[in-house]
């Protein structure tokens, strides 16, 4: 998965509950897909960053 894949979907669950078109049944499952995706996310970034520093330090 890429970075930006991870936000597309984050995206369309963040439209999806704002809309208030996610059943209760599912509600649970879907935020801890968007944790997941969320923490992906950040640790993409961070090893972004620090790529980043590290080429720039050189």
């Amino acid at each position: 998965m890429t970075y930006e894949t991870a936000m597309r979907r984050l995206e369309m669950l963040a439209r999806e509950m704002e809309a208030g078109d996610v059943a209760i049944d599912l509600l649970a499952t879907k935020l801890k897909e968007a944790q997941q995706l969320l923490a992906f996310c950040k640790q993409q970034l961070t090893k972004a960053d620090k790529e980043v520093k590290k080429l720039l330090d050189e």
